[in-house]
């Protein structure tokens, strides 16, 4: 795993988490951190998120064990997720919609693919 793919990786997942809390403080109010984090763990509306933080978490522990079939693994899962997100699946349903409504988005996304 290259530090570009890590740190595109990262950056895409904030990006996701806050987009998220913004969706969500419209209906609910303003998020604290703490609440956020608790949110990103058990609200349901932050679920599909985690079909990407799975394999992040899973590359990055493949990479520290130096577990390279691991790490090939993890990168194929994170690579069938984002380079042709599938429309019908509710993480790919959800990051197309992002994609064509946050342009901070597709400038890294374009960085993860580029990685990848």
């Amino acid at each position: 795993m290259t530090a570009d793919l890590r740190r595109s990786l990262l950056e895409l997942h904030r990006l996701l988490l806050d987009v998220q809390r913004r969706q969500v403080e419209r209906i609910s109010g303003r998020m604290s951190a703490a609440e956020l984090l608790q949110a990103a763990t058990d609200d349901l509306r932050f679920s599909w998120i985690t079909e990407l933080f799975k394999p992040i978490a899973a590359l990055d522990e493949a990479h520290h064990d130096g577990d390279d079939a691991a790490v090939e693994r993890a990168t194929e899962q994170i690579r069938a997720l984002l380079v042709e997100p599938a429309p019908d699946s509710g993480f790919g349903r959800r990051y197309l919609q992002v994609l064509q409504d946050e342009p901070a988005v597709v400038l890294v996304h374009r960085d993860v693919t580029a990685a990848l």
